[in-house]
């Protein structure tokens, strides 16, 4: 595959994904690139305009193995389903061991396990509140 090259200026960026009918073989390029390079969120804004199925499960894998419940919940988005327990289980059991300690708290609460969740807030991130409507 030949070298893609990302917009340098904005108003090329711009024009690229706000196009009537986007050029979505080098928008998908470009979201490889990003995603080769660790750079997941930048790549989500171009995963917006093209939505290959291919290029949302790469970030969806990289989610779990990295164990960021930010990245598998853009994926969930991006893709419009649901991501399987399993691969929450997963991510959860990645994030602590990488002691991102919020992710594991987003992972359980996203698998329904409150329980987990609030053990794991309380021991590692205690100054964590996350926001509950009121009721609930």
């Amino acid at each position: 595959m030949p070298s893609v090259r990302e917009p340098r200026h904005p108003l090329e960026k711009r024009e690229l994904l706000h196009k009537e009918s986007p050029d979505t073989a080098r928008i998908d390029g470009i979201v490889g690139k990003l995603l080769a390079e660790g750079r997941h969120p930048e790549a989500i804004e171009y995963l917006e305009v093209s939505r290959n199925p291919e290029l949302i499960a790469q970030l969806a894998a990289d989610a779990v193995k990295r164990g960021s419940a930010f990245l598998l919940q853009a994926a969930d988005r991006l893709s419009g389903t649901k991501s399987p327990a399993e691969a929450w289980t997963q991510l959860a059991a990645n994030a602590l061991s990488r002691e991102r300690y919020l992710d594991a708290v987003r992972a359980y609460t996203a698998l329904g396990d409150e329980e987990r969740a609030e053990a794991v807030r309380v021991e590692h991130c205690p100054d964590y509140e996350p926001f509950k409507p009121q009721g609930k």
